[in-house]
Order: structure tokens, then sequence, then C-alpha cells
């Protein structure tokens, strides 16, 4: 199982979600099929470990809910300093999945995702699950995460995970 195999809308499902939740224009539906993509790059790129891929898919400045705690990075290479995910691995995670990603808001330039994410140790037992809220931003031409809010916490301090 990879990050890949997430639980994402099937093209059916998501007309369906994005009408319900009043996504019409075709504008707001081009963001969210971006903003999918730019969640997939997020995962795949967080478990491959590579903090400077990852850092990449984010708008900058970037900022993180998490316990009580905001944390902002203000560009990729701040980011990619304070990510080492040693900390998170010595946990026994392996990776991690989306259970489910939900537009809940849209526009041309940025979309709210609900989603839930689940850790993962090297036997593919669920760790933790979390709920998240992330918003996906199209700034400078380049669509990526610019924050999140989730209940996962704070493993190490100024880190993303």
């Amino acid at each position: 199982m990879t990050d890949r195999d997430a639980q994402l809308p099937t093209p059916d499902t998501l007309s369906l979600l994005l009408a319900s939740q009043g996504i019409t224009a075709p504008e707001a539906q081009a963001a969210v099929h971006a903003g999918l993509q730019v969640l997939q790059d997020f995962l795949h790129t967080f478990n491959a470990r590579d903090a400077n891929a990852w850092a990449h898919v984010l708008n900058y400045p970037h900022v993180r809910f998490a316990g009580e705690q905001v944390t902002v990075w203000d560009n990729a290479l701040d980011y990619a300093a304070s990510n080492d995910l040693a900390p998170l691995s010595a946990t026994g995670w392996a990776y991690s999945r989306w259970d489910f990603i939900r537009p809940v808001q849209a526009d041309a330039t940025k979309v709210h995702f609900a989603l839930q994410f689940t850790r993962y140790d090297t036997h593919h037992r669920a760790q933790q699950s979390y709920q998240a809220l992330y918003v996906v931003t199209l700034h400078n031409g380049h669509w990526g995460v610019q924050s999140r809010s989730s209940y996962a916490g704070i493993l190490a301090p100024g880190a993303a995970f």
C-alpha cells in the first residue's frame, strides 16, 4: 500500500461532491483538480522523506496550526531545513496515507480541503489517524499547500509533522 492508494474521490463522486458543495464554476472545479494533485504530491514527497521536494509542494509563507502552536515558514529552504523525519521514524512510522479528501470550498485560486490521514508502521498497521483542514492556493503561478490545521500535535519543535 502506498500514498497513491489514497481514498480519493472517483470522477463521478467528485462531480457529486463539488455540486453538493456549490462548487460549480469551471475555474473552481479546475482548482479542485489542481489541489488534489498537490495533495498527492505532498504525501508522496513526505513519505519519500525528501524534505526538499516536500518543501516545493508548498506555498509561502506556509502556516501550520497543530497542538497549541502556530508555526510559520517563510521559504522552502527554511521548511526543508526544519523537517528531518528521523523523530517521526523513531516512533515506528513508515508512511502515511490519506483516508479521505473532500473539497469544501473553492474558487479559481484557493481550495479548502477537509481530510483525514493515517500514519502506518512497517507492518502496515495503522498507528493513528488525524483530521485536518488544508488550504491549497495558486501563488505566483504555483499551486501549493499554503496552510494546514490538524490534530496531529507536534512531535519535534518547529517540525511540520
